[in-house]
């Protein structure tokens, strides 16, 4: 799978014999140098995926395809997930959820949304905290959408993030919120856009599998924005259905 922070490498090479634990790692001039032994040159490698362009998208009516996402995130394993009221996330992401994301479509931007975000970066255990997932999938898909609303971007500071979750989950954060997604995300991001409901829930089928939680905990926070941006352009209240049906109003 491409992703903006992810080298996939096609080679016939020996990689448990060209690598040994805790070499040092080396980045100049488009050039990894791992060790003596190892060298990847990036001048030639293609790109990540082609990106949603915020210039092009539209808020589509995703209202069948959000029913239809809860119903789903309601009977796969949730275990550990945002979503699972025993996880160590789930309280921070309840408030979260009740009290910044309702801001967050009643007013494009607020204190209340800020504060509660900033709470549950780093928030959870594993290589991308569940809170990290979760925010990164509501950005990513907000903001990408954002203009068409006619709503403000909303971004965090890369420092902060940095200092408050570990450099990679941090780094991830920051290229979802900016609209840089791997193709996974960006194939979920481009059906809100488009909002057919067939290539919606494909694509969050997709991407639910991904590593322990992170793929349930990207696609909740992604489908809170798309409840979000079908209010915003409808002046609808549905957000409030979706919130109570992914289990975070008891």
């Amino acid at each position: 799978m491409k992703s903006p922070i992810t080298v996939n490498l096609d080679s016939d090479a020996n990689f448990q014999q060209l690598l040994k634990p805790l070499e040092r790692v080396f980045f100049e001039d488009a050039e990894f140098r791992v060790g003596n032994d190892l060298t990847i040159d990036l001048r030639t490698a293609p790109t990540p995926p082609d990106q949603p362009n915020p210039t092009t998208l539209s808020i589509g009516q995703p209202g069948a395809a959000v029913h239809t996402a809860t119903t789903i995130l309601s009977i796969v394993d949730t275990e550990q997930s945002v979503l699972d009221p025993a996880s160590i996330a789930y309280k921070g992401a309840e408030e979260f959820v009740r009290n910044g994301i309702l801001s967050l479509r009643d007013t494009g931007d607020s204190e209340a949304f800020r504060e509660t975000a900033e709470k549950i970066v780093g928030l959870g255990p594993g290589f991308t905290p569940s809170g990290d997932d979760l925010l990164g999938g509501l950005l990513g898909t907000y903001n990408s959408l954002s203009q068409e609303a006619r709503r403000p971007r909303i971004l965090f500071d890369l420092e902060f993030l940095k200092k408050s979750t570990n450099w990679v989950s941090a780094k991830l954060l920051d290229y979802m919120q900016r609209g840089i997604f791997d193709d996974q995300v960006a194939d979920l991001v481009r059906s809100v856009e488009s909002a057919n409901k067939d290539e919606f829930i494909l694509a969050l089928e997709t991407l639910l599998p991904r590593g322990h939680t992170s793929g349930i905990d990207i696609s909740v926070g992604s489908v809170l924005a798309s409840s979000v941006l079908r209010d915003v352009a409808c002046n609808g209240h549905e957000t409030e259905t979706t919130i109570r049906r992914l289990g975070f109003s008891r």
